[in-house]
């Protein structure tokens, strides 16, 4: 080994071979001893190269350059493939769902391979788009295409937490709009299909899993992981363990779903560790059942010219045929549609969506109503049959001219007219004393009774207090009730200065008629009404009272 040693400050350059390269080898920002190859035979241009990675290195240490933007450079240049790899070993690693690992590992490859990416910095937004694009092309629907930018976001979004990429450029590719191109949707089955379902099923030993199903929302997957231990029948729940959503949750058991269950255990005499269901009910299975129930059809299948599809030999030929569980508008059930069916009679037994949403294990109750709750027009025809009728508006009194209520600004009704600067008007003739210039005058009574002006009080609730000229109309017609202090402030101008009014008594009392009821809502009211009110009444009652007079 051949070359001259240096400080650590300034590394040193070293051959592994007399006639090989010189050999760098320095310390980085971080303490990390480091050796690369100058690729050169030239001593001279050698010291050139190390005394540049030396001053980078400085530059790092000093914070003049970000350590990390070498990092993000270097995993950039690695090829993608090594990256995925690593992503696809750590989704197994945290306990990811096999086929779900696959899924990511198929689309991300068909994203390199139909993109021609081989470095990570080569993964762009424009590029995905692009993916995206050509998946549409080749007929997939938009949740397949959705579903595979989730996948890609999702691998980005790794590379950035775990120190690869600076930031995901991916997210700014929008989500294709799935309700414009639904290629499959399920539909709820009716109580009568329901009941033709589970009598085709119970002799054959499959009702308590289609009614785990449709009463407790059980997935194919919880059906098939469900043993007797998560069976509580004295609290009547069930517990789904390792679902969907990785979580440990605690649904309802249904009475009738408890009593096939508890047949089925006395039936299996089975330990607790046992599976409830040790065998699965197959697709082609349980399409045969349906086929059974009358919720399916057999079709022929045709080649490309519309012609059948012939299979077997001699006798045995016939045309291929297939069960197809689908109705006139192109909507399907199959064993998720139990699902469907459960939030559908969820939503028509009045149950709170956020209630349906638990029962449904759905991280979002919106998730519930947009896709397992089905309502149709007999659940609109049923609640619009349920709201009340539009009543007939009641008969209303005529207005003759003369007892009807006179407008507010009226001069001849208004008391802050009679009373006006204290100045006292004339008493209004007695054959126009209720209609006012308009020919309106006021109600004061309540509904029922006369009021003071002899009109029949149309308005239920309707006080002296609430149009002050029915005040002045009711004590003019009854002066001798008012208390003998207000017959005397027409001298004084308020009420209480004393006064000598021969026709008020201070001794009479008032009665329980209507009328007396009004008038005692005047006097208890009366220290509260402005002085030129109270000017005004009394000022009528005294012209009232000198009328009695003989």
């Amino acid at each position: 080994m051949a070359g001259r040693r240096r400080g650590n400050g300034q590394g040193s350059l070293f051959k592994r071979r007399k006639s090989g390269s010189w050999i760098a080898r320095w310390y980085d920002h971080a303490g990390k001893r480091l050796e690369a190859s100058t690729r050169t035979t030239d001593k001279a241009a050698a010291e050139r190269i190390l005394r540049k990675w030396v001053a980078d290195t400085a530059l790092r240490r000093e914070g003049v350059i970000d350590p990390k933007t070498d990092r993000f450079a270097a995993e950039g240049r690695r090829p993608i493939a090594d990256h995925i790899a690593d992503y696809t070993a750590h989704c197994r690693h945290v306990g990811h769902a096999p086929r779900h690992v696959d899924q990511k590992e198929r689309h991300l490859g068909r994203l390199m391979d139909q993109s021609g990416v081989g470095r990570l910095s080569d993964l762009t937004a424009d590029v995905l788009e692009c993916h995206l694009r050509g998946l549409r092309d080749d007929g997939l629907s938009a949740r397949t295409a959705n579903f595979a930018r989730q996948i890609a976001v999702a691998f980005v979004e790794w590379c950035v937490k775990t120190g690869r990429a600076e930031r995901n450029a991916l997210k700014v590719v929008p989500r294709l709009d799935e309700e414009k191109d639904r290629r499959r949707i399920r539909r709820p089955l009716t109580d009568a299909e329901l009941a033709r379902l589970l009598a085709v099923a119970e002799p054959r030993g499959r009702k308590p899993w289609y009614l785990a199903a449709v009463l407790a929302g059980l997935r194919k997957g919880d059906l098939q992981r469900l043993t007797w231990a998560d069976l509580d029948f004295d609290a009547r729940t069930i517990t789904v363990r390792g679902g969907k959503s990785g979580r440990t949750d605690l649904l309802p058991m249904h009475d009738q779903l408890a009593v096939e269950l508890l047949r089925l255990r006395d039936t299996a005499m089975a330990l607790p560790s046992a599976l409830v269901f040790p065998t699965t009910v197959t697709d082609l299975t349980r399409l045969k059942d349906f086929l059974r129930a009358g919720l399916a059809r057999e079709v022929v299948v045709t080649d490309a010219d519309g012609g059948p599809v012939m299979v077997g030999k001699g006798k045995r030929r016939r045309p291929k045929t297939k069960i197809v569980a689908e109705d006139e508008d192109g909507r399907v059930i199959d064993l998720h549609a139990m699902r469907t069916t459960l939030g559908t009679r969820l939503a028509r037994a009045g149950v709170a969506p956020q209630i349906a949403q638990r029962i449904m294990r759905h991280a979002d109750y919106r998730t519930t109503l947009r896709h397992y709750t089905v309502l149709g027009l007999a659940d609109t025809a049923r609640a619009v049959a349920e709201l009340p009728g539009v009543r007939a508006a009641p008969e209303s009194a005529v207005a003759t001219g003369t007892c009807d209520l006179a407008p507010a600004s009226s001069p001849t009704s208004s008391p802050d007219n009679w009373a006006a600067n204290g100045r006292s008007y004339p008493r209004p003739d007695a054959r126009t004393a209720g209609s006012g210039a308009g020919g309106h005058g006021p109600r004061i009574g309540p509904g029922g009774p006369e009021n003071a002006a002899g009109c029949r009080d149309e308005r239920p609730g309707t006080t002296i207090r609430d149009h002050q000229a029915g005040v002045a109309q009711l004590v003019e017609r009854q002066p001798s009730k008012l208390p003998p202090q207000c017959a005397s402030a027409k001298h004084s101008g308020t009420c209480g200065a004393g006064g000598d009014n021969p026709t008020s008594s201070p001794t009479h009392s008032i009665g329980s008629r209507p009328e007396d009821r009004d008038l005692r809502r005047l006097v208890d009211a009366w220290p509260s009404l402005p002085e030129v009110v109270r000017a005004g009444i009394v000022a009528l009652v005294d012209a009232a009272a000198s009328l009695d007079r003989p």
